[in-house]
């Protein structure tokens, strides 16, 4: 059995829109270009490379993403975002209008993140484990879909965590706040 996995890494050509089947599973394809860049020794500058066998700069992948990963893709990336995927890579070949054979390289992921070499990525803090409940609910519903757009749950009275954040961890909730409010990479 051949599966052919790849990694890679590169920018988002455009930002990410959902779309629903007709089965109404969602779905959304990303554009990934993959600059070939090197940094010449002798000027320290970068510069484009063709490829050995290609005289291209640039290639783009398309990557759809099904489900949970393309609900999770359309709210987290936007265009110029950097990006890392995993995934089966395939050949998609179809006919062009004047009738020629057309390909393009398509990757169905099993995993899609930020590449945070560019640019910070914030996450939702989770409690840490202590005893009480197997799944944590959120207490401050408001504070919580404003920052994270996590939905209201109903919270026990009593869930096991402590609710007083002490100085140092409502720096951190601020400063991961400010950073999911942070630009799209450069590259």
């Amino acid at each position: 059995m051949s599966d052919n996995t790849a990694t890679i890494v590169g920018n988002l050509t455009r930002t990410p829109v959902l779309r629903y089947t007709a089965n109404n599973i969602p779905v959304t394809d990303l554009m990934v270009a993959v600059n070939h860049r090197r940094k010449d020794p002798m000027t320290e500058q970068w510069r484009d490379v063709t490829c050995t066998y290609y005289d291209v700069t640039c290639t783009y992948y398309t990557v759809t993403c099904w489900r949970t990963l393309a609900e999770h893709a359309v709210r987290t990336f936007e265009k110029g975002h950097r990006v890392i995927v995993i995934g089966r890579m395939y050949v998609e070949e179809w006919t062009g209008r004047e009738g020629d054979v057309r390909q393009s390289i398509r990757i169905e992921p099993s995993s899609v993140g930020l590449d945070i070499r560019f640019s910070p990525a914030a996450v939702a803090p989770r409690p840490s484990v202590q005893a009480g409940p197997s799944v944590p609910s959120v207490r401050d519903t408001d504070d919580a879909v404003t920052r994270w757009g996590v939905p209201p749950t109903e919270a026990p009275d009593h869930d096991g965590y402590d609710d007083v954040l002490d100085e140092a961890e409502s720096a951190e909730v601020d400063e991961l706040a400010r950073l999911t409010t942070a630009p799209a990479s450069s590259g």
